[in-house]
């Protein structure tokens, strides 16, 4: 993000809902306000839709959100929420293939698999508004 000229603006707050929550609170507190919001997860994420929503913000017009873990409610239409899939089903799969191999050849050498992580673009995502501190990078 450095390299691109944008600003990165940490806030550590609670792995929940109501952490997500008060860490928006936070951000809106200051006085330039953020283009986006990426939470560390979706259920993070779900918090800071909340208050932002509770501050009369729009989502992505006024603030993108975006979490990571690409869960099952993310993707529901009322919430369409941009995220980061890490693969966990396959991580899983490959896991336990490992495992069982392992198991069954104790002298097997040990595996390493690389997965990337994807974005899945949704509703809550979109360009920095017109006039934003993004705009004069």
């Amino acid at each position: 993000m450095r390299a691109r000229g944008l600003e990165i603006d940490i806030v550590s707050t609670a792995y929940t809902q109501e952490g997500g929550y008060r860490g928006a609170q936070q951000l809106l507190a200051r006085t330039d306000r953020p283009t986006a919001v990426f939470a560390d997860a979706d259920i993070v994420a779900m918090g800071v839709l909340e208050a932002l929503t509770e501050a009369g913000l729009s989502v992505p017009d006024d603030i993108s959100v975006a979490g990571y873990d690409n869960t099952t409610f993310a993707a529901l239409g009322p919430i369409s929420l941009t995220s980061v899939d890490q693969a966990g089903h396959q991580i899983g799969a490959n896991a336990a293939r490992l495992l069982l191999e392992r198991i069954a050849d104790r002298h097997k050498p040990s595996a390493q698999i690389k997965l990337s992580p994807t974005l899945v673009p949704r509703r809550t995502t979109a360009p920095a508004p017109l006039g934003s501190a993004a705009d004069h990078r």
